[in-house]
């Protein structure tokens, strides 16, 4: 009897963690300054006063994400180790994304 290998990828929402510093006289000119930036993506940021110190995934918010909530679209595909799409949890496109992998 063999042993045949297979693989799954998920699409998740979560949330993830910059930190960093500003350099500022105050508190409040520091929050001033955050604020200017109208919650852009921190890590997109060029000031001079941003010191960028690290990112990480926070896992304890993955959340999966259904086909409805992804345009129709696979969010968990199941392959072999070829690569070769087996199914997914949208089976009306397993077909298609099958002859496209």
């Amino acid at each position: 009897m063999g042993k045949y290998h297979f693989y799954q990828d998920s699409k998740v929402t979560s949330w993830e963690r910059d930190t960093f510093t500003i350099e500022a006289n105050s508190y409040e000119e520091a929050v001033a300054i955050v604020r200017s930036w109208k919650c852009e993506d921190v890590s997109d940021i060029t000031d001079s006063r941003l010191c960028y110190e690290g990112w990480q995934a926070l896992p304890d918010t993955s959340e999966a994400l259904l086909p409805e909530e992804n345009d129709g679209n696979p969010t968990v595909e199941i392959f072999d180790y070829q690569d070769n799409v087996i199914i997914n949890n949208a089976p009306d496109k397993t077909e298609r994304t099958a002859q496209t992998a």
